[in-house]
């Protein structure tokens, strides 16, 4: 019974976990392909929660029942393995001109995955705790930058940066934990927050640097935090965007982590002992391979992994017997 969560743990967790793609990379595609991509991911994973719901499954165990299905999960494996070291990389980033590459990324996936070797009560416990951080932190920025915003910079930028996009189906590893809710519930309530949470930071980066400044950064909102004026005087906001965003990185990695024990245990059994292991060596290996993999390579296995993927299965399997 240790690892029984409620659905409201697990959407709190999944929701901490989407503020990184959200806050970090949507912001950069402009608050229109920023929303997009939101509710394009919103809609489909709120299609696989309701299918995986009526066929009496989590994804991995719907995946489990056929040969095809087996073979899905060792390929969605070792891709979350390649992600894990892509999103350490990542959040190496947050921290701009610090020279923390690889020691932040490296950390954060070492405590994720020990975290979820813990199982997955240990992790949504900490993502509750973020949650409430998140809620304060990003209500005082959002609070003090929304006057700040120009109107002429609010504009729709009309060319997508599509590679950026795909990032909103980050959380969809949620649907494959929906096995260890003690109780049935909507593991989707966290998707307007999600998506109104997309669109905002987006739109207040637009607004306060400009649509130009914000698609050529980096790490846009963190710019922007940099223009944030309270009472009239400047004030250095970039360290606690910095902090929530290694809290969000924290919720993604370990969410990343428990699929990937979720899969290893269907796979084969007794496997999930060597799966901390595996998720931070394998994972911290990718760290550097990551940065010879192309963006647009990224971007379509992500669409197929974490998006076509976790649709296909439930969609295709057959209603699990109890």
């Amino acid at each position: 019974m240790e690892n029984k969560i409620l659905p409201r743990q697990l959407c709190a967790l999944t929701l901490c976990a989407f503020t990184v793609p959200a806050v970090g990379l949507l912001p950069r595609a402009g608050w229109l392909w920023a929303g997009i991509a939101a509710a394009m991911a919103a809609g489909l994973l709120a299609a696989g929660a309701v299918l995986c719901r009526k066929k009496g499954g989590s994804l991995v165990e719907l995946a489990a029942q056929s040969g095809c299905g087996r073979w899905c999960l060792r390929l969605l494996l070792i891709w979350n393995l390649l992600a894990l070291g892509t999103a350490a990389r990542y959040l190496c980033e947050v921290y701009p001109g610090s020279g923390a590459f690889p020691l932040v990324g490296a950390l954060l996936l070492l405590l994720a995955a020990y975290a979820a070797g813990k199982g997955v009560s240990a992790v949504v416990r900490a993502g509750a705790i973020c949650f409430f951080f998140f809620v304060a932190l990003y209500a005082l920025l959002f609070g003090f930058s929304l006057p700040q915003m120009r109107a002429a910079w609010v504009k729709p930028v009309l060319r997508p940066a599509w590679t950026l996009l795909p990032a909103a189906l980050a959380p969809a590893g949620a649907l494959a934990l929906t096995g260890h809710c003690r109780e049935r519930g909507r593991i989707s309530g966290w998707l307007p927050g999600g998506m109104g949470l997309a669109v905002l930071a987006a739109l207040v980066t637009a607004g306060c640097v400009s649509p130009e400044v914000a698609g050529a950064e980096p790490f846009a909102f963190y710019t922007m935090s940099k223009s944030i004026s309270l009472f009239g005087a400047m004030e250095r906001f970039e360290a606690l965007v910095s902090a929530a965003l290694t809290a969000g990185g924290f919720c993604l990695l370990a969410l990343v982590c428990l699929v990937n024990a979720e899969i290893a245990k269907t796979l084969r059994q007794g496997a999930g002992k060597a799966v901390p292991a595996a998720n931070f060596l394998l994972g911290g290996a990718a760290i550097f391979l990551g940065s010879g993999i192309p963006a647009a390579v990224m971007a379509v296995g992500t669409a197929i992994f974490w998006g076509a993927l976790p649709l296909a299965i439930p969609l295709l399997a057959k209603r699990k017997k109890h």
